[in-house]
């Protein structure tokens, strides 16, 4: 059996860096240590290479549909399609993935698809049937459900998780800091404002906060370094994976703060689908805080591996700071405990398998 991932953007140095990037590389990557994989994406040129045991083929675009990162003009990929058995396409509102599943149907291939929310402008779904293509969609939350088109909820399969248990894990030798840690994007929808405000309300000198992550709106970033004026808050944009798995590892607790409608008045539907910070954190075996938003409070054990708090709100995220910091060190290895058995069901080895099995029909 041979598969293929398409995905409009990939996750590199040169991509919207976002879950919708990561989950389809991700998946792609460790779909091939088990069987026969090509990841087929977009860049300004065209390129074969490999990522361990993962086959990438990128095709060149010289045009973006209305000027969209995600929905590029390209035909050549198609051809990749020829050798393939199952075709996986990643994104249901893009120009590439409607004639890659058209395609592929005609072919007789199994399509399947998987949706990260947003799209472009120009797609053929709106006009031809195309759903009728795909075999199944799959869905990653039950939230993400709701965001499908009706045609593809029925014949919709959840596959939860997706994360790297081997890299992602404890390290006895490092000891907890006094830390609290959000990793992410920085861009509104991420209500880090919320937790800068917690963490002045926490009122607690001994402890830091520390923001990891990409600027993606200037204007927050200096909004943010405002709010963040006389306390110990540290903005980190560099990090790479080492320290990334250092500030996992040494944190108190990771915050994820998103929201639906941000500081500014904007209202996103889609903040979070799933939320890869909340995984990794927990993987590591630090507790988390995240907010009502989206589809995070599926991937946190409310009270158990964390808390759930309601959105746009800095006191509610400071309460929950409070419970976190107060607990005795047993109680708090006790979380730490918790939050390594929660995320094992939702490691990447997992995730394949049940894909596998549906791709092959073991599953309905």
């Amino acid at each position: 059996m041979k598969v293929i991932h398409i995905t409009p953007t990939y996750f590199d140095h040169a991509s919207i860096i976002g879950g919708g990037e990561r989950y389809p590389t991700e998946l792609a990557s460790w779909m091939s240590k088990f069987i026969d994989t090509t990841l087929v994406s977009f860049s300004v040129q065209r390129n074969c290479s490999s990522q361990g045991t993962l086959r990438i083929e990128t095709y060149p675009v010289k045009h973006l549909i209305h000027g969209n990162k995600i929905n590029p003009l390209c035909f050549q990929y198609l051809g990749s399609i020829l050798d393939a058995n199952i075709v996986h396409i990643h994104n249901i509102n893009t120009l590439v993935s409607d004639l890659g599943c058209l395609t592929a149907s005609l072919l007789g291939k199994r399509v399947f698809v998987t949706d990260y929310g947003g799209g472009g402008s120009l797609v053929l779904n709106r006009k031809l049937p195309v759903f009728r293509g795909y075999r199944n969609a799959f869905v990653y939350s039950r939230f993400g459900l709701d965001f499908i088109p009706v045609e593809l909820q029925k014949k919709a399969i959840l596959i939860k998780g997706g994360i790297d248990t081997n890299k992602f894990c404890p390290d006895a030798s490092l000891k907890k800091e006094k830390k609290i840690l959000y990793v992410g994007r920085i861009l509104p929808h991420k209500g880090i404002n919320y937790l800068i405000e917690a963490f002045r309300l926490l009122n607690h000198s001994d402890y830091k906060l520390r923001i990891v992550g990409r600027v993606y709106s200037e204007q927050f970033y200096q909004d943010l370094q405002q709010l963040a004026d006389g306390l110990a808050v540290e903005f980190i944009h560099d990090a790479d994976d080492s320290q990334l798995l250092n500030e996992y590892r040494t944190a108190k607790v990771t915050v994820l703060p998103s929201v639906h409608t941000n500081c500014y008045g904007n209202y996103t539907p889609v903040p979070e689908l799933m939320g890869f910070t909340l995984l990794e954190s927990q993987a590591c075996g630090t507790p988390v805080i995240c907010t009502d938003a989206g589809a995070m409070h599926e991937f946190v054990n409310d009270s158990r591996t964390g808390f759930v708090v309601k959105q746009n709100s800095g006191e509610a995220i400071a309460t929950a700071l409070r419970q976190l910091i107060r607990l005795s060190p047993s109680e708090y290895a006790e979380y730490q405990r918790r939050c390594r058995e929660w995320i094992k069901p939702l490691g990447w080895s997992a995730v394949v398998q049940k894909h596998l099995d549906i791709y092959q029909g073991k599953v309905t």
